[in-house]
């Protein structure tokens, strides 16, 4: 835990563990600060880099009082707003775009939209820059799918960090970026575009001395503030929010998709996990009413075997279940605390990582193959009850292992997972977490006038399960029929159980 504890920190600190008691990544940069739950009979090569974190703590005049946010209330079942599943997409071509609607996805993320192409002189728009992705984004609209768009790179002349087109925007530049801003959302929010989501910058809590100056992720990140950086993006979303919702009312502005390397609640030993208090340093400058919602990145690490884990937040599959859980209960303990519950939450990048670069040897096994799409589903049916608002796969293509097609473009077992989770959720209300059958983690929906179970086991022993009546139906979870029968043993392998109301 940090060394000094402010008020605010400590409250925060007591919802964290409130919101996290009862629950159970990294993404394609050269930044692998969390440390993979790698098995050494599994052949994986845990990650080791470190974020840089400042060794002081700053005086104790909070800005705002947070206060202890309520317990979330899971008895009754919740209404379904948005669909749930999505895909990101480095390209969105015709066959891609098919494979995302066939997957039954409404999500597209896009990290494209490059400042510094459009505007290289200041003043100036340089509109042609982006044919290529007007044409995606037409075809993507064409089929119904809602992008999230990345905007970022600073240009040479907006540069707080000279040299660093990943960095933030200089802060006699940042009305600039407020004006590109607007132009860009009165360009692409209306037909044939139609772009509602605006996701600025991507995992902006990284520092720039530990990127490439050019990378497209990051990296607004202060490692020398305590919290990393969070208190000037607020100031950048001051100056936006008003522009974009000026442009159009209905865009949507999101906090950029936070890496969230490791938890500050419970730090792995010799961190203090200084880069997740950026949102708060976000809120506690007043950035809270200047965004809409609060994208993340959750991934989960291979360790053999059908298992996966995340050390740095206290995750595994055999007790608290995907990362996607423990990261987004922090994010709303922490805008509950400053006084923001009213905000949606997004996971812009769900996967399972394998391996370095998901080449070796065991990223090529049928039983990787198998713990991914197993885990694709269970990321989506816990981000429906988890009530987010979108969560995103990264991505049709893959980074370390989490390919859902091969590379002929073939969909494979994670794809066919992926598709039948997608039908199943479709329109469902979460009701309840399972806690009838010992060593099974489960999930409750209505969808259709139905009852539908998600079940699967906590060990790598079946688990017999007796229902009440016997089920209408039961699939897999690639979607082929298994024989009812009112006892049913659960594996790891998620089932999904239906009956008639």
């Amino acid at each position: 835990m940090f060394k000094i504890l402010r008020t605010p920190r400590l409250l925060l600190y007591l919802c964290s563990i409130f919101l996290l008691m009862g629950c159970g990544s990294l993404k394609p940069t050269q930044v692998e600060q969390t440390q993979s739950l790698q098995s050494p009979a599994a052949g994986i090569a845990p990650t080791s880099d470190k974020f840089l974190t400042p060794t002081g703590m700053p005086s104790p005049d909070a800005q705002v009082q947070p206060s202890a946010p309520a317990q979330p209330s899971v008895a009754t079942p919740s209404q379904p707003q948005y669909q749930l599943p999505g895909i990101e997409l480095s390209q969105m071509d015709a066959a891609s775009l098919d494979l995302v609607a066939q997957a039954g996805a409404y999500w597209i993320r896009r990290n494209s939209l490059m400042w510094s192409a459009v505007e290289p002189n200041e003043g100036d728009r340089n509109w042609g820059a982006l044919a290529n992705l007007e044409q995606e984004l037409q075809e993507a609209s064409k089929r119904g799918l809602q992008v999230v768009l990345v905007v970022s790179s600073t240009p040479q002349w907006a540069q707080k960090v000279s040299g660093s087109s990943c960095g933030p925007v200089a802060e006699d530049k940042l009305l600039s970026f407020a004006r590109f801003m607007n132009d860009v959302v009165k360009r692409y929010s209306l037909a044939p575009y139609n772009i509602k989501y605006w996701e600025i910058w991507n995992e902006p809590d990284i520092a720039p001395n530990i990127v490439a100056p050019d990378s497209i992720y990051g990296c607004w990140g202060d490692d020398t503030d305590a919290y990393y950086g969070g208190g000037y993006y607020a100031e950048m979303l001051k100056q936006v929010y008003p522009q974009v919702k000026a442009a159009s009312p209905e865009a949507q502005v999101l906090v950029g998709g936070l890496l969230l390397d490791c938890d500050p609640v419970n730090p792995p030993v010799g961190e203090q996990c200084i880069p997740a208090g950026y949102l708060e340093g976000i809120l506690r400058s007043g950035g809270g009413d200047f965004f809409d919602g609060v994208s993340y990145h959750a991934y989960d690490y291979y360790t053999g075997s059908l298992e996966y884990g995340n050390h740095n937040w206290n995750s595994s599959w055999d007790s608290t279940g995907p990362v996607v859980i423990a990261k987004g209960r922090f994010l709303r303990s922490v805008l509950a605390a400053y006084h923001h519950p009213e905000k949606y939450i997004l996971n812009t990048e769900a996967g399972i990582l394998c391996g370095r670069d998901g080449s070796e040897p065991q990223c090529q096994t049928e039983e990787f193959g198998l713990t991914k799409a197993y885990y694709v589903a269970q990321v989506n049916v816990v981000s429906v009850a988890e009530s987010l608002r979108a969560n995103i796969w990264y991505s049709l293509t893959g980074w370390r292992g989490t390919a859902l097609v091969d590379a002929q473009g073939k969909p494979n077992s994670a794809y066919t997972a992926f598709q039948f989770s997608a039908t199943q959720l479709k329109g469902a209300a979460f009701v309840r977490n399972i806690s009838d059958y010992p060593g099974v983690r489960g999930y409750e929906f209505l969808r259709d006038g139905r009852k539908v179970y998600i079940l699967w086991s906590l060990d790598k022993k079946a688990q017999p399960v007796l229902f009440d009546k016997v089920p209408d139906a039961i699939f897999d979870v690639f979607g082929q029929p298994i024989q009812p029968e009112i006892t049913l043993n659960v594996s790891q392998q998620p089932i999904y159980v239906e009956w008639a109301q």
